[in-house]
């Protein structure tokens, strides 16, 4: 089995995801630190199994729809990467 490609968080998922972190933890710090923690193992578990996701809203992107949260990690496959490009609610119309 060919090695994992490591993960690259672009500049607007990590917004994405501080954003998250602050509007959960207002209400509830323990909520938003599992929520948090359920969008990394779920891009983590992009490693293993990068087209786990379905195709993309835009060319070249992959969406994976966490189970549990109502999020949705978008992403690309590159030959050297994952790349994480937002992590939107998915009441948001996706812009990317």
């Amino acid at each position: 089995m060919p090695g994992k490609k490591p993960l690259e968080w672009s500049p607007r998922s990590q917004r994405n995801i501080e954003s998250i972190r602050d509007h959960i933890a207002a209400d509830n710090p323990a909520a938003a630190q599992s929520v948090i923690d359920a969008i990394r193992r779920a891009a983590d578990g992009l490693r293993n199994f990068p087209v786990m996701g379905h195709a993309g809203q835009r060319l070249g992107t992959r969406e994976l729809v966490l189970s549990k949260y109502p999020y949705t990690l978008i992403y690309r496959i590159t030959p050297k990467n994952i790349g994480i490009v937002a992590v939107m609610h998915q009441r948001q119309k996706a812009s990317i």
